[in-house]
């Protein structure tokens, strides 16, 4: 949500919040308007609190998501880098399993060549 829609939501609830205020208020209209002029100021410093609440808010989230931003291409890279690293180490791995296999295929046919040379003598 935009920080322009939400002040602006504020402050049409903020205007038909004083309207139905003004017409169930318990007071005469001339006592209300005397009351409200002399709160006049206090409800301007309450608009511009919230108005800095805003463009706070605003900001804040502004940074986080440049932060987020960031954090995900760092972990994006870090794990590229862990995969990277990952395939070759298993790669030194492979190299090393496959050469056990041949020397382990080559014990199993000498294996199979001096049993067969011993049944043939028998």
């Amino acid at each position: 949500m935009k920080a322009k829609s939400v002040l602006m939501g504020m402050l049409v609830g903020g205007a038909a919040a004083g309207i139905a205020t003004l017409l169930t208020a318990p007071k005469p209209g001339y006592e209300t308007r005397r009351t409200l002029k002399a709160n006049k100021d206090e409800y301007i410093g309450s608009l511009k609190d919230i108005k800095e609440s805003v463009l706070e808010l605003t900001n804040t989230v502004a940074s986080a998501s440049k932060e987020g931003k960031a954090s995900i291409q760092t972990f994006v890279t870090d794990v590229k880098t862990a995969l990277w690293e990952w395939k070759l180490e298993t790669e030194e791995n492979k190299k090393a399993l496959q050469e056990d296999i041949k020397e382990l295929e080559e014990s199993i046919s000498d294996l199979e060549s001096e049993l067969a040379a011993n049944t043939e003598e028998k």
